[in-house]
């Protein structure tokens, strides 16, 4: 049961007592930190997102950003606690900032995405296929659908700004605590992106033909890649022979 406070909802006392101290509050508590810096007095700008505890050792998938999913928010929250909020003001960050039982259940909203929504499920056939455990993350935080807009808000004169390092910052903290067995960025900017800000953590290794990335002490295996869903998505052909490459990456 749920109550509605003005702009936000309340989670119901019975709710409250499920919950647990949030999750990955180390990393999470830095991105509110972040987002108060830039947006404390912007009340139309979203909350971004957070995480969930981490799928350590896994086959880590990287992407830019993470969309936009107000569209189908009903839909896709259908029978949970967030079916009948309004996603166009529960997710505006004025409303979430002090709310930590709103911040818990977006928390536990991107979970639920990253385990049903269908951007996933091609992740997911690569990880199950070759037995291993999957893990998302974002290198940026902020929710934004369009490509050209989202680069907009991150560079300034050509060159990353503060607000993108802060959020890559962030990420190397995810990328460090999730400890990938492999990572594969699966986004074409994103891997431009990577290739060059880490350009000094980062080799290839031209007898494999993998790229590695040092992570606590470990040399992990890294493959760049287009999407594996959407658009502008890997071919079937193209994303078998990325499963048959990171198979190998594994052993």
């Amino acid at each position: 049961m749920e109550h509605s406070w003005g702009a936000v909802t309340i989670l119901s006392v019975s709710t409250q007592k499920k919950i647990s101290s949030m999750k990955n509050k180390r990393i999470n508590n830095k991105i509110i930190k972040l987002w108060d810096k830039y947006f404390k007095d912007d009340a139309s700008v979203r909350a971004p997102i957070f995480y969930d505890t981490f799928n350590k050792n896994s086959l880590l998938f990287v992407g830019i950003n993470p969309s936009s999913t107000l569209r189908g928010h009903k839909k896709f929250h259908q029978g949970t606690e967030l079916e009948h909020v309004n996603p166009e003001t529960y997710f505006l960050w004025k409303n979430v900032r002090e709310n930590e039982l709103v911040i818990k259940s977006c928390i536990e909203a991107e979970r639920k995405s990253i385990n049903e929504y269908r951007y996933f499920k091609p992740m997911h056939d690569i990880a199950n296929n070759l037995s291993v455990t999957m893990e998302h993350i974002d290198l940026f935080l902020y929710k934004m659908t369009n490509q050209s807009d989202f680069e907009k808000l991150i560079y300034t004169n050509g060159e990353l700004n503060q607000f993108a390092t802060s959020q890559l910052t962030i990420f190397e903290d995810a990328l460090f605590a999730v400890d990938p067995k492999v990572i594969v960025v699966a986004n074409a900017f994103g891997s431009r992106l990577v290739k060059e800000y880490y350009k000094d953590k980062i080799s290839y290794n031209k007898n494999k033909g993998w790229y590695t990335f040092s992570i606590n002490n470990r040399i992990v295996p890294l493959f760049f890649s287009s999407m594996l869903s959407g658009q502008r998505s890997l071919d079937v052909h193209s994303r078998e022979r990325l499963e048959w490459h990171i198979q190998k990456a594994l052993k």
